[in-house]
């Protein structure tokens, strides 16, 4: 047998495959985060027109409204999130954004908004 060829033992084989399958689980945990991000962000842009729709309702009526198809400025836009007025009254106003964030029909993420544009993750 010729000991000059060079090649690669099965244990460096195993060693460089172990490494690129965690680069890759890396670079795919940091896309998800990303991706939740993303959606998280547009959530609360959501929420934030909820309340700036709802000043302008209040300025015209003299308070808050519970039905959110009564809002003319702000239409539902996102797939993962579901919004709704969860209170609403004369000085004040809770509005609601409840998530499905991985498709299995339970709520995993709600976030609320009030009238002072205190956002807040409640679940």
């Amino acid at each position: 047998m010729d000991m000059n060829k060079r090649g690669f033992t099965v244990l460096e084989l195993l060693a460089g495959t172990v490494i690129v399958i965690i680069i890759v689980l890396i670079a795919l945990h940091l896309g998800a985060i990303r991706a939740k991000r993303s959606v998280e962000t547009g959530m609360k842009n959501q929420l934030m027109c909820i309340k700036d729709a709802e000043e302008a309702y209040r300025s015209e009526h003299g308070s808050y409204t519970a039905d959110a198809s009564k809002l003319a400025n702000w239409k539902h836009r996102t797939k993962k999130y579901n919004f709704r007025i969860r209170y609403a009254s004369s000085t004040r106003f809770v509005a609601e954004a409840n998530g499905d964030l991985n498709n299995d029909k339970i709520c995993d993420d709600t976030w609320t908004i009030d009238e002072n544009g205190v956002l807040a993750n409640v679940k």
